[in-house]
């Protein structure tokens, strides 16, 4: 058994600001490295064998925040544990692509799977990606506790193929704050969720108060 703790990152300038971000970057926030230290202390309590992080900077950012924590861990840095890359709505605000691109956003929120973007990757793919690598990094870890870092999108990926449910769905509905912990322990027959969306080490003002995804 693999004891996987996934994490969404803290929150970046471009959650703050409500924009689109998938493989485009920014910077966290001064309420973001708070996030990120709470929550660094929160998991010196566990006893972590391996670490993985995304490659963007939001999610590196966050993994060093934590490692801060757990001298003797270095990071594993992996573009296969990025958020889903949104083309030409990256930077962008849900208002702006609704503007340009003849109200995209608006019929992404219909259904994603459904909506064309210049230059995104196909959901599938994304899915695809996330689930596979997540699940090599279990196999080779077996026995040991695990942190990943990673994105919101990439989350509710695993979220759906582990609980066979609707993508679209549960990008719409589902709501995963900055820094928040998904807990797994997965084997080679199956996956037993042990915590979904748990940020019991934020304050109130640390939370979100309005939902930005990617």
């Amino acid at each position: 058994m693999t004891h996987l703790i996934i994490v969404r990152h803290a929150e970046s300038a471009h959650n703050l600001a409500g924009r689109i971000q998938g493989h485009h970057d920014s910077g966290l926030t001064p309420k973001g490295l708070r996030q990120a230290r709470r929550l660094a202390k929160r998991l010196k309590k566990f006893k972590l064998d391996k670490v993985y992080s995304s490659d963007l900077g939001r999610a590196y950012t966050t993994t060093l925040e934590i490692l801060r924590h757990q001298k003797k861990l270095k990071v594993t840095r992996d573009p296969l544990l990025r958020e889903i890359q949104l083309g030409a709505w990256e930077g962008m605000t849900p208002e702006e692509v609704d503007k340009k691109y003849n109200n995209g956003y608006q019929k992404w929120l219909k259904k994603p799977s459904a909506c064309h973007i210049d230059g995104c990757e196909k959901l599938p793919h994304f899915r695809k990606r996330i689930t596979a690598r997540v699940r090599q990094i279990a196999l080779a870890n077996r026995g040991k506790t695990v942190l990943i870092v990673t994105h919101g999108g990439a989350i509710t990926a695993l979220l759906a193929d582990w609980l066979k449910a609707d993508f679209d769905n549960l990008l719409l509905n589902l709501e995963l704050e900055n820094t928040s912990l998904t807990i797994v322990d997965e084997t080679d027959k199956r996956v037993r969720l042990k915590a979904i969306n748990d940020t019991a080490h934020l304050t109130e003002t640390e939370l979100r108060k309005d939902y930005k995804r990617f």
